[in-house]
């Protein structure tokens, strides 16, 4: 993984198919995630299980090899003395039991194919969480650097008036307090951005020193407040859409895939109850005589007939029908709760801009007094911390809706509307090229 690296000739071909003539001057989360669908390791994990699953329908596929013997001896009468022999076996195979393997092994490698889309989904996911996250602090810290400015401006006021005779020395430890409150806040918010920053660069699957030399992105917070949130929850997941959404989940297709796979199974062993058959053709030479022969061989099923198998495999299959019934159990509740997250992060969103937006007015308000002398700075500056402290809540309710967003994308496993879809998985060296393109649109 140290050597991965956004300069990589490979890499560079891949944007370029993407759209890119040059590398990007910026790095948003999107140009990220080319870089996880190329280097990530977790992708070549599962491209590694798919050529192994190709490689079993070729091993299903095969015919038995024939066999054969070859024998010579000597007699110790005069006459004829030399003994010859030779014989083949060739084995057919009966009730239809190569198709079954092979039906067994295709649906095994349409579980690791779709393995592979799973895989750059929860990378997507991945992704995009840690990237909500770790520009959510670098917001929450510019806030706390103002907040604290603020607040260090409040104490020196209120420390000329304790000097002044003014106020008590309880009013003035009380705002040192808050202050020393946020101080505190502000070195713990820079060391969790640091873990945020590795956290973002394993993600993409780049080292953190390659992940160090991109520049990335920044929002401010206008930007971040800006941002719009018209996605109508009551249109967008009907039933319509929700039966759609179940059958676009990768990890559905996948049950579908194992079920097959187990019914595979049980006809590959209900026809291992009929035994094979061994065709011997032989040859032999002996006193002269030339003698031909053809011979049949088989198993007996006397002592059984593959029932302990075929039993294994029925139960196999039924275990197969019950986890689908209940993953699309889970996945369903895992999609109402998501939806009611969203609406209710909605909900909180627009409560806080009201807030925000009726702060402002007072703010606003606070400084045409202070203009006009009927506010003294101490006052002014007062409503500015609580228009500050304002604007930090709505944006942790922003972040909190792009959270409860991304969480819902990942219950359907499908973009919504204001958001991309991830492109397409590169092939890399040897590597199989598979399009997930199925599971985005």
């Amino acid at each position: 993984m140290r050597a991965h690296d956004t300069g990589d000739s490979g890499f560079v071909a891949y944007l370029s198919e993407e759209g890119y003539t040059t590398l990007p001057e910026q790095w948003g989360w999107r140009e990220l995630m080319y870089c996880a669908l190329y280097f990530h390791p977790d992708l070549d994990v599962a491209r590694a299980q798919l050529s192994r699953a190709m490689a079993a329908i070729a091993t299903a596929g095969q015919r038995p090899n024939p066999s054969g013997s070859l024998g010579a001896g000597r007699r110790t009468e005069p006459e004829v003395p030399e003994v010859y022999s030779l014989s083949f076996s060739i084995p057919i195979e009966t009730a239809g039991k190569r198709q079954a393997r092979i039906d067994l092994a295709t649906n095994i490698s349409e579980t690791a194919r779709l393995n592979i889309a799973q895989t750059a989904w929860n990378l997507r996911y991945r992704l995009l969480s840690s990237w909500i996250e770790y520009n959510a602090a670098r917001q929450n810290l510019s806030m706390l650097e103002q907040e604290s400015s603020l607040r260090n401006d409040i104490v020196s006021m209120l420390n000329t008036r304790l000097q002044a005779g003014m106020i008590s020395s309880v009013e003035l430890s009380n705002a040192r307090l808050q202050w020393q409150r946020v101080q505190q806040a502000l070195v713990e918010e820079q060391g969790r951005i640091e873990g945020l920053e590795t956290q973002l660069a394993s993600n993409s699957g780049l080292p953190l020193d390659k992940f160090q030399q991109l520049r990335l992105q920044r929002y401010t917070h206008e930007q971040v407040l800006d941002a719009r949130h018209d996605i109508d929850i009551t249109n967008s997941l009907n039933p319509a859409a929700q039966d759609a959404a179940l059958l676009n989940r990768v990890d559905i297709r996948a049950g579908l895939a194992s079920y097959a796979a187990s019914e595979a199974r049980l006809r590959l062993e209900i026809a291992r109850q009929y035994p094979d058959i061994n065709l011997i053709p032989a040859y032999d030479y002996e006193e002269g005589f030339h003698i031909w022969s053809l011979g049949i061989s088989s198993l007996l099923n006397v002592l059984h007939r593959n029932q302990g198998l075929i039993a294994e495999a029925t139960a196999l299959r039924e275990t197969e029908a019950a986890q689908f019934e209940a993953l699309q159990a889970r996945v369903i509740a895992a999609m109402d709760s998501a939806k009611s997250r969203y609406r209710a992060a909605l909900q909180a969103l627009e409560q806080a801009r009201s807030l925000y937006e009726a702060q402002q007015t007072q703010a606003a308000q606070a400084k045409l007094r202070f203009e006009h002398g009927f506010a003294d700075r101490l006052e002014l500056v007062t409503y500015q911390l609580e228009n500050v402290l304002a604007q930090q809540r709505l944006l942790t309710a922003e972040y909190q809706v792009q959270r409860a967003a991304a969480a819902l994308e990942d219950s359907m496993q499908l973009p919504l509307e204001n958001l991309d879809p991830i492109p397409n998985i590169p092939a890399r060296s040897n590597r199989l090229h598979t399009p997930i393109q199925e599971t985005t649109t």
